[in-house]
């Protein structure tokens, strides 16, 4: 070959690689843009187009719409939202002052000293999803002047979530009440600003978002990891105890797995035990945040399907100072013979609230992982009790004390309330993938001077 001819070369792939630098730059800065102020478009989806949608719609919904919403950084981790009109009856609705320091996924400090489980928490965090509720009430709704008047008159409150899904993916959902109960008269789906929120990463954890970015962006799987216990808690003190399964009872279906059944692909379980006896499917919830009955999500209910034992135990968190309780369920997978453990632990025995098994949807919920608030808090909690601050913590786990994916195996978390007539009585119930269903019902018996003293 001729030096032209090389040197022609020489020349293609130096001007090659000096576009794709280029344009990677290019992509870099338009991603992770971090003006403080920055418009973002919105999504919708119509009744026909997302008949999986188990929110209540309104009557009124579709009539009011909305077409960007402008995010604006006040200050530290304050971010301002302007939802624009898209029609002559709607009119801008504004979030205000709203500290999202208590939405980005964090971890407690006092994980942070161990990587692994630091990886877990955050990535935990950011596949669950959190909807925070800001009444019509709230100091942080405005309202604008404009439209027909419509929403300064019937709106009722504004929802404002960060879904399961990668980072960035979030969602406003604007109601009205009818006939007693908030219905849904808008949903909007949108991209946080990625360089706005890596901000916040940085600024809420201390650490460098660039360290965990792919995991957040792109759903990867961290099974495997090890999860040292020593490492998060203390035991003070432990006991075994023998809980009641109520395998023959009929599903409990209230709240929101009411709205969900619809998202149940397979045969729906009368009794908790039907759930054991064959594969089981849900609707899959897929980008950008929406359920779908054509992408089927598979489960691996069988690692649940026997009961080997429990224990209580007391802890104390690393470098904590309250008694908190801990449950461990043992469990046997009935096709495999493998056995796994569910932890549930940084629990406060006080706050836990007291229902009757009819009223179950009345128990605390939370989703596994570390530190993680419930699915569904309002806004005055969520600041009052910090998810940084939170005690809880959630994992499954195999028997070398490895992390599983709670998601693939189908469990989204617990819901805990004491009984209502003896209070002595602990009732734990497993929620299914995306709370679909209960997918079993535990009666724990916990004398109280170990655990509400």
């Amino acid at each position: 070959m001729s030096s032209t001819i090389m040197k022609r070369w020489g020349l293609v792939l130096s001007s090659a690689v000096i576009l794709i630098a280029v344009v990677g730059a290019i992509w870099f800065q338009v991603r992770y843009h971090t003006a403080p102020v920055q418009t973002v478009g919105l999504t919708t989806f119509s009744d026909a187009a997302y008949q999986e949608d188990p929110e209540t719609r309104s009557a009124v919904f579709a009539n009011y719409p909305h077409r960007s919403l402008i995010i604006e950084q006040t200050r530290d981790t304050h971010f301002h939202f302007r939802i624009e009109p898209a029609s002559e009856q709607a009119t801008a609705i504004e979030l205000i002052g709203v500290d999202l320091a208590h939405l980005v996924a964090a971890v407690p400090p006092w994980v942070k000293t161990d990587p692994d489980l630091t990886k877990i928490g955050l990535i935990d965090r950011e596949w669950n999803r959190q909807q925070v509720r800001f009444d019509r009430s709230s100091s942080q709704v405005h309202v604008r002047e404009g439209g027909d008047g419509f929403e300064q008159r019937a709106l009722s409150r504004i929802d404002l979530a960060r879904n399961c899904l990668n980072a960035g993916l979030w969602e406003l959902l604007l109601f009205t009440n009818e006939n007693g109960e908030d219905r849904v008269y808008e949903h909007l789906w949108f991209t946080f600003p990625l360089g706005l929120y890596k901000g916040l990463f940085e600024r809420v954890n201390g650490l460098s978002y660039w360290s965990y970015w792919w995991s957040l962006e792109h759903w990867v799987d961290p099974s495997g990891t090890p999860i040292r216990l020593d490492r998060v808690r203390t035991v003070e003190r432990e006991w075994s105890i023998q809980p009641t399964v109520r395998w023959d009872e009929p599903v409990a279906v209230r709240g929101e797995q009411v709205h969900k059944r619809k998202n149940i692909l397979t045969p729906v379980a009368s009794t908790y035990r039907d759930w054991y006896r064959g594969p089981v499917q849900f609707s899959s919830f897929i980008p950008p945040g929406r359920y779908s009955r054509a992408h089927a999500r598979d489960t691996q209910l069988h690692y649940l399907a026997e009961l080997a034992g429990a224990t209580v135990r007391q802890v104390k968190l690393n470098g904590g100072s309250q008694s908190l309780f801990e449950i461990e369920l043992e469990f046997r997978s009935h096709l495999t013979g493998e056995a796994t453990r569910l932890i549930l632990g940084g629990l406060d025995g006080t706050a836990i609230p007291v229902a009757s098994p009819e009223h179950y949807d009345r128990g605390w919920q939370v989703p596994l992982g570390i530190g993680n608030p419930s699915f569904f808090e309002s806004y005055e909690h969520v600041v009052k009790e910090p998810p940084a601050e939170r005690t809880f913590y959630g994992f499954h786990l195999d028997s070398q004390n490895r992390w599983l994916d709670h998601h693939a195996i189908g469990v989204d978390g617990p819901v805990l309330h004491w009984d209502a007539d003896d209070p002595t009585l602990l009732h734990l119930y497993l929620l299914s993938y995306e709370r679909h269903t209960l997918l079993n019902h535990f009666i724990l018996v916990i004398p109280n001077d170990h655990e509400r003293s």
